[in-house]
Order: C-alpha cells, then sequence, then structure tokens
C-alpha cells in the first residue's frame, strides 16, 4: 500500500514515516519543498517526491500511485496562515481525487466547544472541512499538545518550566488540556490506515486532563524534582505573553501569539477515540514528561 504524506519533513512527518517503514506492508511517497529535506531521511520503501502545494499539477504528480494521504499541512507563522492552510487543503483533496486517493488522514487541533475559539484552531478545523470537500473519506485526528522534543508546544512548556521556578501568568492558564506524546498521535494516525471511515470522521484523543499551568508545573518536577511555583494574575495581554515566550525560549513572536491565543479555551477530547483506534490506553502524562526531560538533558537543552 502507498502511503503520500504532505508535510513529511517536519517533527510529525519524521516520526510517521519511521512508524509506517516498520510494516514491509506500506511505502512511503513522502513531499519536500527543499533538496536539504529529502536528505533529512532515506530508508528502503522511502520515496521522496518534490511538490508545490499551491500548483494543482505538481501535487496531483506527488500523489500519483497513492493509496492513502496524512496531510501534516498547517502554515503557523506564515502572514495570513488561515487562509493559506485552506488553500492548501483545497489544492490537496482536488488532486487527490483526480489521481484516485481512497483515503485521507489528517492531524489537526481540538476545538474548543466555546465560539471564540482562536484563529490557529480555527484554521485547523477548517482544514478539516477543505479536505472533505471532494468525496474521499477523511479521517480527522484532532489532538491538544503534542508532546515531543521536536514540537514547538512542547518546546514552550519545557523552557519556561526550566528557566521560571517562579512564575506569573495569565488566568486562563487554568484552561483544560489533554497533552499526548507524539508517538502516541502517530500510532493513532496509522491505526486509521487500516480502519473504515465513513465520510468526514473526527477522532479526538489525548492522555491526562490538566490544567495549562499543572502542565508547567509538571514539566518542572520532570525537570529538576520540584514542581515550579506559578501565580496567576487577571490581566496579561496576548502580545505580552507571546513576547514572554519568545525572550524565555526562542519560539518566533507570531507562532506564540497564535498558540497563546489557543490557551484560553479548554481543548480536551469530548470523545476520546484513542483506544478505540490503537486497543490500549497513552501513555500517562508524567512518564512522557520524564522521558522527554531526560531526553533534553542528553541533548543539553
Amino acid at each position: 500500500m502507498n502511503i503520500a504524506i504532505l508535510g513529511a519533513p517536519g517533527c510529525v512527518g519524521q516520526h510517521l514515516i519511521k512508524k509506517l517503514l516498520e510494516s514491509p506492508q506500506y511505502k512511503v511517497i513522502a513531499s519536500y519543498r527543499k533538496k536539504q529535506d529529502a536528505e533529512k531521511l532515506r530508508y528502503d520503501r522511502l520515496e521522496w517526491r518534490q511538490v508545490d502545494l499551491k500548483d494543482l499539477s505538481s501535487t496531483e504528480s506527488f500523489l500519483q500511485g497513492a493509496d492513502v494521504l496524512i496531510y501534516l499541512i498547517h502554515s503557523l507563522g506564515a502572514k495570513d496562515f488561515e487562509q493559506l492552510d485552506v488553500q492548501l487543503a483545497n489544492v490537496a483533496g482536488l488532486a487527490a481525487q483526480k489521481v484516485g486517493v481512497k483515503k485521507i488522514i489528517y492531524l489537526g487541533g481540538i476545538i474548543p466547544s466555546v465560539k471564540q475559539a482562536s484563529t490557529h484552531l480555527t484554521s485547523r478545523m477548517k482544514t478539516g472541512e477543505a479536505l472533505a470537500l471532494y468525496g474521499i473519506p477523511v479521517g480527522e485526528v484532532r489532538a491538544s499538545i503534542l508532546l515531543a522534543t521536536c514540537s514547538s508546544s512542547y518546546l514552550i512548556v519545557y523552557y519556561l518550566a526550566k528557566h521560571l521556578p517562579l512564575m506569573i501568568t495569565p488566568r486562563w492558564l487554568n484552561s483544560l488540556c489533554a497533552p499526548i506524546s507524539l508517538e502516541d498521535a502517530v500510532s493513532v494516525l496509522t491505526g486509521l490506515i487500516s480502519k473504515p471511515i465513513d465520510g468526514h470522521e473526527i477522532f479526538e484523543i489525548g492522555s491526562d486532563i490538566v490544567r495549562y499551568r499543572d502542565l508547567l508545573a509538571l514539566c518542572g518536577e520532570a525537570i529538576r524534582g520540584i514542581k515550579n511555583t506559578i501565580i496567576p494574575v487577571p490581566l496579561f495581554a496576548i502580545h505580552l505573553s507571546a513576547l514572554w515566550i519568545h525572550l524565555i525560549t526562542g519560539v518566533p513572536n507570531s507562532i506564540g501569539t497564535a498558540l497563546a491565543e489557543g490557551l484560553r479555551s479548554d481543548t480536551v477530547p469530548s470523545r476520546n477515540r484513542f483506544r478505540e483506534v490503537t486497543g490500549r490506553d497513552p501513555v500517562p502524562l508524567e512518564s512522557v514528561l520524564k522521558r522527554l526531560a531526560e531526553e533534553m538533558k542528553k541533548g543539553k537543552g
């Protein structure tokens, strides 16, 4: 079975490639824009193809021979990323329809039940809706915070927890989230390849449900053995939060702003389908944080 991955060079894509190639039944067609991206991983049954996702014919050429498309594209940090995300998803969906792709699997984000969803999370939702317009079954995996040493969301949490044992935070860090390890998220993506999908089907996933402030404290405990002391304050503007994130973690201000906006709402599964897809429970949050803290320590993070 030929599995095409759009967004292959990224954090999730590289883990996904390795997971898929553990099974001899899969061949992977991986996207790249720059030649150096295609040099990151080299395996048997892995074919790198260059693609311009703004161009329909280029995207059709990339998808030739693909049975399943796994869509990992997200333009966070780009100007007008919400419009760009929808544009790219429409090109991918139409190209997939034209070449006969049988299924699309998309990794998005959990959408808050409140109407005031951030632009970042709204774009994730609209991307899934665009992919589903072309008559191909779409399995949309919605996750909260992905935990991995290559994940911007995790790195923000890690560096804040590491450098600020005592921190003053926005009161909206009392919002709930359901972090999950990248390895567990990838297990769901691969599990959906063989699972029948009915139309546009949503698969919300997550591990332990915690408040964002508790996630910071637990990460601090994983790093130094003592939880961070966190003092919430009522007034803390988004742009100040993004600047704070940038100064402490180095994450670009545009990305920090988009992510900070998403923290104001709860992002927890209304129906956690992780066990349904994988047949097991996700790895507990504290175990994941301890493992990642050790990995960051070894890498001098």
